[in-house]
């Protein structure tokens, strides 16, 4: 106990200025408010705002020094409080007093003082400010990883079938950022903190990097609150949601579902990355599974397709292919090559047009354009390597003469193509 906080006696018979002395009032973060009154050794603490029957209810919790104050840890109380109502307040208030054995306080006028100042900071909100004076994205606020951008402040998404590595991709990912000096979590509501724990060491060996993991069992919304503290406590850059499906509060087919997902992340803040599953439409790898607002809420969205497997291979090898972006022009496909040997798993960056499987499902223009990495082609030898017709190869490479160059280097005149950075327009 700090025994420099006076007593309530002492408080009671000093003058009335010490309870004029100074205040703290912050914002903590969206939700959330502190009152600190330091010479009294008295702080007020209201989170998990939210409105119910248009009143403003929150979790208010105070902490105590006076001596002789009935506190476990230092809390004097906690518990929900209606902050709209005159009736709670002074039911707050006398049990306060009676709790901190300082009934001749001014509890009510402390409490009082605290809710008009929240009320009024709820009211006004944020304010508004002119977009000249705020500062540009800077490449600080993207961090790419063997290809995959994960941006900072936005959502985005990897979703794929069962049995794709989603989940291994996202830990790998995330092991990736903390070793470049951004401090990540995994909020997990499939696996066990040990199995994530056996897949780390996995993966980077005995001295893996350091992630911060939390067990989740109930929907987003409900776990909101809880993450939003770890992240500010934590002081956690960047987090990864396993899975989606299993945080909903709902079907995900219902737009309001994904509504509400997506309110909560932006309440917790930080940067994030979503494991989704795909649909079973005809074009289930270009989208999410579940209403069309999973899309379009993400900033961006990456389809992760599995590779072709030999029976008994230790080895698979999975695509990323980035299906939407708002923040920049889509991003080239990239693919992993894991490994999945006795006591390691090793994830190797390759090209997707070096695998058949997974090349297939790229535009015709990269097809080619990896193709003729190798050497000038005619347009029937592109057709016929790629499984096009000619007339489609002709198209594609009129459309793009930035990247493709006509050649002429042989003596009947027949035409070749390459690529435009490796040999000049002739």
């Amino acid at each position: 106990m700090n025994t420099d906080v006076p007593t309530a006696a002492e408080i009671f018979g000093a003058e009335s200025s010490l309870m004029d002395g100074p205040r703290e009032f912050q914002r903590i973060d969206e939700g959330s408010y502190r009152l600190g009154i330091r010479h009294l050794g008295i702080e007020f603490t209201v989170d998990r705002l939210r409105r119910k029957w248009d009143e403003l209810v929150g979790e208010l919790t105070v902490r105590c020094q006076l001596a002789g104050a009935r506190t476990h840890d230092g809390v004097l109380s906690v518990g929900d409080f209606n902050l709209s109502t005159q009736r709670s307040r002074e039911d707050r208030a006398r049990y306060l007093a009676t709790r901190a054995n300082a009934k001749d306080l001014d509890w009510g006028g402390l409490l009082e003082e605290f809710v008009q100042r929240v009320l009024a900071a709820e009211r006004t909100g944020q304010p508004a400010v002119s977009l000249r004076t705020l500062p540009r994205p800077s490449v600080d606020d993207t961090v790419e990883i063997d290809g995959v951008p994960m941006v900072d402040r936005h959502p985005i998404i990897l979703f794929g079938d069962g049995g794709a590595a989603k989940s291994y991709l996202a830990l790998y990912l995330a092991g990736q950022m903390a070793m470049r000096g951004v401090r990540p979590a995994l909020f997990d509501w499939e696996l066990s903190g040990e199995d994530h724990r056996e897949r780390l060491e996995r993966l980077f060996g005995p001295e893996m990097p350091e992630i911060q993991y939390v067990r989740c069992t109930r929907p987003l919304v409900d776990e909101a609150d809880r993450l939003r503290r770890i992240v500010r406590e934590e002081e956690i850059g960047y987090a990864f949601y396993d899975s989606v499906a299993f945080a909903s509060d709902g079907p995900p087919e219902a737009a309001e579902v994904a509504a509400r997902y997506f309110q909560a992340v932006r309440q917790i803040g930080v940067g994030s990355c979503h494991v989704a599953h795909v649909t079973k439409a005809q074009d289930g790898d270009q989208r999410p599974f579940g209403s069309a607002f999973w899309h379009n809420g993400a900033r961006a969205t990456w389809n992760v397709k599995l590779g072709d497997t030999l029976p008994g291979s230790n080895q698979i090898t999975i695509g990323l292919y980035n299906r939407k972006s708002n923040l920049s022009g889509l991003r080239p496909a990239v693919a992993f090559e894991i490994a999945f040997d006795a006591e390691r798993t090793s994830f190797r960056p390759v090209q997707v047009a070096d695998v058949a499987e997974l090349a297939s499902v790229l535009p015709l223009r990269q097809r080619i354009q990896h193709l003729l990495r190798g050497g000038a082609r005619t347009i029937a030898a592109i057709a016929d390597e790629l499984d096009a017709k000619p007339d489609t190869v002709k198209k594609t490479l009129d459309r793009h003469r930035t990247v493709f160059a006509r050649i002429i280097d042989t003596p009947d005149g027949i035409h070749r193509y390459g690529i435009s950075e490796l040999r000049r327009v002739k």
